[in-house]
Order: C-alpha cells, then sequence, then structure tokens
C-alpha cells in the first residue's frame, strides 16, 4: 500500500484522528524540553510553500537579541583540517632559516617529546617568501599571496593553544573541549542567536570532498543540548541539497498530506518518549525541508551569479573550483539569514602533512587561497591598492 493510499484510507475509516494520552509529567517535560512539538503547531499552519514564515515567538530557531549590541551578525567558520602551519603563513621566525638542520637548543629539549614520538629531530628550514601587507604591516607568506591582499581586514591571534593533538584537537578546535558530547560552536551560536530566516536551516556545514572529517559530524552536533541546534549536511558539487525538488507528478497538497501524517506519526511516538530531542529535531527536519522547496533552490542557484564574481572566488580554477564553490554558496547562505556556515578544507585530514609539507601545503593552499581571498572581498582591496599596498617587499622579520 502506498504513502497516500494509506493516508486516504486512515480518512475514509475516520482514522485521521491521533489520541494523545498525555499525562501531567508528560505535558511539563514537553513544555520544558520538546521544543520541536511547542513549534509544530505554528509549522503545521503553513499550508503553502509561499506561506508566511511560523510565528517566531515559539520556534526554538527564532531571531534572539544578543547581551550586548554586536557587528557580526553571523559566521562563517573556515575549518582546514589537519591544520596549515603557521610558521608557512602569519608567523615567520627568522631564526629558523640560520638553524636549519641543526638540532633543538638544549633549552627546547628538556622533557620536549615531539608531536609524533620522534627525538632529537633536525629543525626544517623556512623555505617561505615573506612580506609585510597593508597598513598594519602584517607579515604573510606566499602561500597566502591572495588573502594577503585583506591584510588589514583580518586578525591574527598569536596567543591560541590546545590540551590535545589529531582527534581530541579538532573536537577542541569545534566544540572548545578535547572531551566527546560538548555542542559545536555552531549549535551553541544557533541557540544563542537563532536564525534570522525561518526557511532555511541556522547552522550549516559543508567539506571539499567525500572524506571523513577527524570525529565526523561531533564537530557539528549539538551535544548535550536538544538536537534542533546541530548543524545541517549541504553537499559539495553543482546539486548541494539532495532530493531537494519535489518529483514530477507529485503535488503540492500531496506533499503536505505526506508531511502531516509523518508528523502524527512521529508526535505519536515522540510522547512516550520526550527525553529524546531527535525526535523533536527530526519533526522539525521535516518541516524545514518542506519550507525550503520554496526558497533553497534560489539560495544554491549559482548560476546567477556574475562571471566576474565566479573569478574572484576562484571558480575559474578547476583546482580552487570545490572550495571557491562552497565560499559562493556560504555567502548566499549568510545574505538570506543562516547564522553560521563552516566550511571544512582537506577533509579526511589532508592538511595533515608529515611528510611532503611543500607539496601538501602548495596544493591546498592553492585550492583555498583565491576562493577566502574573495570571501573577504578581495575586490575591494585592489582599488586601495593606490594609497597603500606590500611594503618592505624585499625585507625579513
Amino acid at each position: 500500500m502506498s504513502l497516500f493510499t494509506l493516508i486516504n484510507a486512515m480518512g475514509k475509516y475516520g482514522c485521521n484522528q491521533v489520541d494523545w494520552a498525555v499525562s501531567r509529567r508528560d505535558f511539563l517535560t514537553k513544555t520544558g524540553a520538546g521544543f520541536g512539538a511547542v513549534a509544530l503547531s505554528s509549522l503545521l499552519a503553513e499550508h503553502s510553500l509561499s506561506a508566511a514564515p511560523a510565528t517566531l515567538g515559539v520556534a526554538p530557531l527564532a531571531p534572539k537579541p544578543g547581551h550586548y549590541p554586536a557587528k557580526a551578525k553571523s559566521v562563517i567558520f573556515l575549518f582546514m583540517e589537519g591544520g596549515p602551519s603557521h610558521l608557512d603563513t602569519f608567523d615567520p621566525k627568522a631564526a629558523l632559516r640560520k638553524q636549519a638542520g641543526k638540532s633543538l637548543p638544549p633549552s627546547f629539549t628538556k622533557g620536549l617529546i615531539t608531536a609524533m614520538g620522534e627525538y632529537d629531530s633536525p629543525i626544517f628550514p623556512d623555505k617561505r617568501e615573506w612580506k609585510q601587507w597593508g597598513q598594519s604591516g602584517l607579515w604573510i607568506s606566499d602561500w597566502c599571496k591572495h588573502v594577503a591582499e585583506a591584510a588589514d581586514d583580518i586578525a591574527v591571534l598569536r596567543s591560541c593553544w590546545a590540551n590535545g593533538i589529531p582527534s581530541n584537537g579538532v573536537c577542541q578546535m569545534n566544540t572548545g573541549s578535547i572531551l566527546a558530547g560538548r555542542p559545536s560552536l555552531g549549535a551553541w551560536v544557533s541557540y544563542g542567536l537563532g536564525t534570522l530566516n525561518q526557511n532555511l536551516p541556522a547552522f550549516v556545514t559543508m567539506q571539499d570532498n567525500n572524506g571523513t572529517v577527524v570525529n565526523g559530524p561531533r564537530n557539528w552536533g549539538a551535544g548535550f543540548m536538544p538536537a534542533v541546534y546541530q548543524g545541517t549536511r549541504i553537499l559539495p558539487g553543482s546539486e548541494p541539497i539532495a532530493n531537494l525538488n519535489t518529483p514530477e507528478g507529485v503535488s503540492e497538497e500531496q506533499q503536505r498530506g505526506k508531511l502531516d501524517f509523518l508528523s502524527a506519526v512521529n508526535r505519536q511516538h515522540a510522547t512516550a518518549r520526550p527525553q529524546q530531542t531527535e525526535l523533536d529535531a527530526r519533526i522539525a527536519a521535516y518541516e524545514l525541508a518542506f519550507r525550503m522547496q520554496a526558497e533553497a533552490p534560489d539560495a544554491v542557484d549559482l548560476s546567477k551569479e556574475t562571471a566576474a564574481t565566479k573569478k574572484l572566488y576562484g571558480m575559474d580554477d578547476p583546482v580552487a573550483a570545490p572550495f571557491g564553490r562552497m565560499c559562493l554558496l556560504a555567502r548566499r547562505l549568510i545574505e538570506r539569514g543562516v547564522r553560521f556556515v563552516q566550511l571544512y578544507s582537506g577533509a579526511g585530514s589532508k592538511w595533515d602533512a608529515h611528510s611532503g609539507i611543500e607539496k601538501n601545503h602548495g596544493d591546498r593552499f592553492q585550492e583555498t587561497d583565491q576562493p577566502i581571498a574573495g570571501l573577504l572581498g578581495r575586490a575591494a582591496y585592489w582599488t586601495r591598492r593606490s594609497s597603500f599596498g606590500a611594503v618592505n617587499s624585499d625585507a625579513r622579520p
């Protein structure tokens, strides 16, 4: 029996009503922790793809004011999975060339164990070419030559440190803790600020290939918070959201009927399991997917961007195009009210170079440097080159 036949049969025999057995405890639990069920009544009131969004006052992802006024309204988090070397990007050390090939000085070796358990490792030489950029005079290497154009619009933090390496380090970078089970940064932002567009996910994550990021979905999970705040994975390539469009021959009313039936079944199942917020998230996800059919196609349609814009993001270069597409798509999502977009470069720890770093990092920066510069608004910096540009181009720190 098809789903539509089952729905019609339920209506024919008077089974289209669901009886809820709700105790006082169930009611209090649901209203206290079941965000999805609270919002569902207003969501189900949307009988058209073009209808107004749900009442923002009851939705768990409704926009919320911050404790303090801020210029930033959204976040695009670029994560280089495996970690580029700070000594080869924004943190030059002149002594590296002087000490190249030698053992570490005694002042460094007391109790020192290198990342891979090596002992008495020789010092690797600095092979980069460095310039100072912008009015700030920020030192940037030749691997980041396009990002360098935005030197006065970026901040370099030299005081960051972590408690762990590989898996623990990735977990800490994404959640603030080396221990599993903590909410991700995007989940916290979605929880605290909500989203500006109820027809798109609040928190989106993308990666540039089909490899597995260390820790996987834990990096964009909701941890101990309600599952509705976890990230929504969008796929790379020309079809970022699979199966988004309604199949031919299926009307909007049929889609709505199918969704209503699934929601009723899910809600009945969730009533006996009030602590499982994943069920609330699933109900909300079905509703969001329905609403996304109206707005998401336009958001992910890059054909409307000019050739000049695509070139700005490196999409004319086959090597840079995948990450460039992601950066351009991230910008379009943010413009449409998505609160947090996380982009993974080198999924599968492709930045993790224990040997052959010149080729490894050289390839990775070719994939990302131009797209990141485009995302930063590189075009604006070309117009300012007449007043300042690279200074002390042949000098070294």
